[in-house]
């Protein structure tokens, strides 16, 4: 029975060791699961995805204090981060009850003090305060100079927002003690940044700009950008107050772009809350408004009530300035409500006031009665609020006064006991304090005198550092000129032999015994010559690019044809590499955009070339498809690839993936970076995802709304033959070999012309004759286009007029069809350009089959137009020696016209240049370009002689 019961206790012993065992094991595989689940919680990009890992982390049973600590504190700190600051408060809250056993730790710190300042964000000032007090007081129990000051500056600008501008400048100075005795250069210029938003709110102008000037002198200093802009957002709203419009839209601009490249959606509608009330002041309403609407979207985007309440009220009151009653009562309405959710009883007020006064326009007498009453309540409420404050205040100080009163008899009858003791003491202790006076005295004097040369040492250098700096930025701005007139240079040089290869491809065109295989040769060189003079024209797109000058201009095309078009251009070279050219078009038959199709065919071009050069084996593909809201482009090829470095560096200017590839390969690596550009411009994007050796993959999304349109048809190929066409055509142009070009070309298909050489006669002319069609040159004497136009269409005629006029600047062009013509027909003549006109304003007179070419010849009209060269001479040395800069002027547009008319390219372009110059009275020009189209026109008329 012994024997029997020893072994059963030993059984139970091995029995327990087993199960202990067992359950160490489980419990370290446990902590060991929870470790892992915490990393990657922590590891998680997405917000939504981390939280979802935190709340599962923060149900388990096993979770102990410390982990639930770290998830917590881990969980705060992301929402923060992700600007989600109700559920960054609930996080918070949670990891203050955690360690509050522990409320000197860092951990029960960082708890209280980030619960303030999500409440900030939020706009609960009031809450915020409450957080940052007891932050504060433990900071100061912890030993912390700079984290109490902090404290103190968070609390000023609490204070601020809340209208306590006396309390706010009372902690903004304490601040600024400590970080004079503690901080650093960076603290000093937030500091300022924040005493100068007091200096604002209490109209000290001059002191708050200085103060401002400085802070964002030091930010650059720094390199601290955020502060910068900071800077620039508040000098925006001093400059609004002193009635300095274009510096206040200048800073809000600069603070714009930074918040803007960082994504900083809470700042974004602050800055365009301002903005629209800076157009609001200057009567631009519809700008102001559109500011509005910015500042609204970056609202909701950020899920602010503050930056709601702020917007949805600038917007009222421009929308109510527009006249837009029911808009404006909508927005004013939820800020109101959003103003009393936040208790903002300013802002509820100035909510109050507009809706009494968008109802009393709206014939809501009663509605807007109740809302003024409702502010008047609130007024009073507001006034008994700050009213009793202020007794409140008052009444703390009396008693505290009077209790220190009490104090102060007691401690002076202590001192009177104890003065006689002392007196021998303190005698004995003047001499030695004497003479510590007169030692500190003698080294802050030598102190200060240290001071000041280095200050003057200092204000030397960054003297000569700014001298040094200027002369830099002038030499990159001579060298930035000298670049854009090059351009400018060889763009003029490759558009004179481009013109004859255009024009032989066109004449190549017209000839009718050209056997199929040859006319699509011939047809290939055509399109891609049109491309290509597009391109040349555009060679300046860079410089308008940096200059942010750069205007899109968008046309209806097919999308199948620019696919075949880019087919057409590479599929002989990719063959020749011995490549596959896989090419997909998903997107529907008869498929059209309205995009820049010059900029979406370069960008295509850009990418199809670096596939083509960087592959040397296997295929290249290239797809289109439609993807919600746009166009997807892929181009992929089998080529070097490349790795994360490589990537990283191909969309900057002048940048190739190494230097290897540019000895290998060639280029300037400056297609990518303008391809970016230019999709940025059209709110698209260029990605890549690439392996080394492998291969890369472009992607190419452009937003834009695909349509079908069986009706549209393409004017870009050059038309062999013409209908004959039946109508009168009425051409007013000053030049006479003009009128006879135009007279040519517009009779052979048809129609009759008659000319008028002004806009006096012109008018004659189409009220006597009422002709089908006006083609109207701009400049001209006596009367020009413009004044001509309105004097007809008053007259009661309302027949198509097209402006007919070298000035083809897309501002020109829309002040044109502004003005009321029906369109544009820029010189040099684009005879499909023309046609197209013709046969939508005429009619056909026979069938399709009877056809006409318009090729002309145009060699009289030419050697006319050069026999008058001495007399355009003649004149224009009359006009110089007289100073008649208006004749000047006007003989320029008549010769550069005309020039490039009948194919004078230099003569056209120095003509231009001078007409440009007498413009805009750039008047340093005018000698050297005067001298040189007299040169020119002498020259020109020895040759012709």
């Amino acid at each position: 029975m012994n024997l029997l019961g020893q072994i059963t206790s030993w059984s139970a012993i091995a029995y327990f060791v087993c199960f202990s065992a067992t359950f160490n094991a489980q419990a370290t595989l446990n902590n060991a699961s929870l470790s892992e689940r915490i990393i990657e919680m922590k590891r998680s990009a997405d917000w939504q995805h981390m939280q979802i890992l935190g709340m599962e982390l923060l149900r388990e049973p096993t979770l102990n204090g410390a982990a639930k600590i770290d998830v917590l504190l881990s969980l705060s700190k992301a929402a923060y981060d992700s600007n989600q600051f109700k559920d960054a408060l609930n996080y918070l809250s949670q990891l203050e009850l955690a360690t509050r056993t522990k409320v000197l730790s860092d951990n029960h710190f960082k708890a209280v003090k980030l619960q303030g300042i999500s409440n900030f964000y939020l706009g609960h000032y009031q809450q915020a305060i409450d957080f940052y007090t007891r932050a504060l007081a433990l900071a100061e129990q912890r030993d912390m100079p700079i984290e109490t000051a902090n404290l103190h500056s968070n609390l000023g600008l609490a204070y601020f927002k809340n209208f306590s501008l006396d309390l706010a400048l009372q902690h903004y100075l304490k601040a600024d003690e400590l970080y004079q005795e503690f901080g650093s250069a960076q603290d000093h210029a937030d500091i300022l940044l924040n005493i100068s938003g007091v200096y604002i709110r209490q109209a000290a102008y001059e002191k708050a700009e200085s103060m401002l000037l400085t802070a964002l002198q030091a930010f650059n200093q720094l390199n601290d950008e955020y502060g910068a802009a900071l800077a620039h957002a508040d000098l925006g709203v001093l400059y609004t107050e002193t009635k300095r419009p274009e510096m206040a839209q200048a800073s809000y601009l600069a603070a714009i772009d930074y918040y803007e490249a960082k994504n900083d959606v809470r700042h974004l509608s602050y800055e365009y809350v301002n903005l629209a009330l800076l157009s609001y002041s200057l009567g631009q309403l519809e700008e102001g408004e559109k500011n509005a609407n910015f500042a609204l979207y970056y609202a909701e985007k950020a899920k602010n009530p503050a930056n709601l309440m702020e917007a949805q009220f600038v917007l009222a009151k421009i929308l109510f300035a527009q006249g837009k009653l029911e808009d404006a009562f909508t927005n004013a309405e939820q800020s109101l409500i959003a103003s009393r959710t936040m208790h903002e009883q300013e802002k509820e007020r100035t909510a109050l006031r507009l809706l009494a006064l968008i109802e009393a326009a709206r014939g809501n007498i009663d509605k807007a009665r109740n809302y003024d009453s409702q502010n008047i309540e609130a007024q009073k409420r507001l006034m008994n609020e700050d009213v009793l404050k202020r007794l409140n205040d008052y009444r703390a100080k009396y008693e505290a006064s009077e209790l220190s009163r009490e104090v102060e008899v007691l401690k002076q009858e202590q001192r009177l006991q104890r003065l006689k003791e002392e007196q021998r003491s303190q005698l004995l202790l003047l001499g030695g304090i004497i003479a510590v006076l007169t030692l500190l005295t003698a080294f802050a004097l030598y102190r200060r005198k240290v001071e000041q040369k280095a200050k003057l040492e200092l204000s030397q250098k960054v003297a000569l550092r700014t001298s040094e700096l200027q002369q830099k930025a002038d030499e990159l701005r001579a060298a930035n000129q000298v670049k854009s007139q090059f351009l400018a240079n060889m763009s003029h040089e490759i558009r004179t032999p481009l013109t004859t290869v255009l024009g032989h491809a066109e004449d190549l065109l017209a000839e009718q015994d050209l056997g199929t295989q040859v006319q699509a040769s011939v047809q290939t060189i055509y399109n891609q010559g049109l491309h290509l003079r597009d391109l040349v024209n555009d060679i300046l797109d860079l410089s308008r690019i940096e200059a942010e000058r750069l205007a899109l201009e968008a046309t209806e095309f097919s999308v199948s044809s620019l696919v075949a078009d880019l087919c057409d251009m590479f599929q002989q070279n990719i063959h020749s590499k011995q490549l596959e050219f896989i090419v997909c078009d998903q997107v529907r038959s008869k498929a059209y955009v309205r995009l820049d199709y010059i900029r979406v065919k370069q960008i295509l071009i850009n990418l199809l070339s670096n596939a083509l050069k960087f592959t040397e084996q296997g295929r290249i593909e290239f797809s289109v498809s439609e993807v919600p809201h746009g166009l997807q482009f892929k181009v992929v090829d089998t080529g070097i690839g490349m790795n994360e470095q490589q990537i990283a560096r191909i969309f900057e200017s002048f940048q190739q993936a190494d230097n290897s590839i540019t000895r290998r390969f060639g280029g300037s690596g400056l297609g990518l970076s303008l391809s970016s550009q230019l999709a940025n411009m059209m709110n698209g994007e260029i990605t890549v995802q690439s392996a080394l050796e492998l291969g890369s993959t472009f992607s190419f999304f452009v937003p834009c709304t695909v349509y079908l349109n069986s009706t549209v048809t393409d004017i870009q190929k050059p038309q062999q033959a013409q209908p004959l066409l039946s109508g009168n055509v009425l051409v007013v142009e000053d030049h006479a070999e003009n009128r006879q070009l135009f007279s040519r070309m517009i009779e052979r298909t048809g129609a009759t012309v008659t000319v008028a050489e002004n806009g006096a006669r012109a008018v004659e002319q189409c009220l006597s004759d009422f002709p089908d069609l006006v083609l109207m040159d701009i400049q001209m004497p006596r009367m020009d286009g413009v004044e001509a136009l309105n004097i007809i269409r008053s007259a009661g005629y309302s027949g198509p007029i097209y402006a007919l006029t070298a000035n083809v600047l897309t501002e020109e062009v829309k002040s044109y069809i502004d003005s009321g013509f029906n369109g544009h027909i820029g010189k040099p003549i684009n005879k499909n350009e023309l046609l197209s006109i013709l046969n939508i304003h005429l009619s056909s007179e026979y069938a399709s089959s009877t056809q006409q070419s318009i090729n002309i010849d145009l060699t009289d009209l030419r050697d006319s137009f050069a026999s008058t060269f001495e007399q355009e001479r003649y004149l224009l040395i009359d006009a110089w020696q007289n100073k008649d800069f208006v004749a000047l002027q006007a003989s320029c547009h008549k010769l550069a016209g005309a020039a490039s008319m009948f194919e004078f390219p230099e003569l056209a372009s120095i003509a231009i240049e001078f007409e440009k110059a007498l413009k805009h009275q750039s008047e340093s020009q005018y000698q050297s370009l005067f001298l040189a189209l007299c040169d020119q026109l002498k020259s020109q008329e020895s040759l012709a002689s």
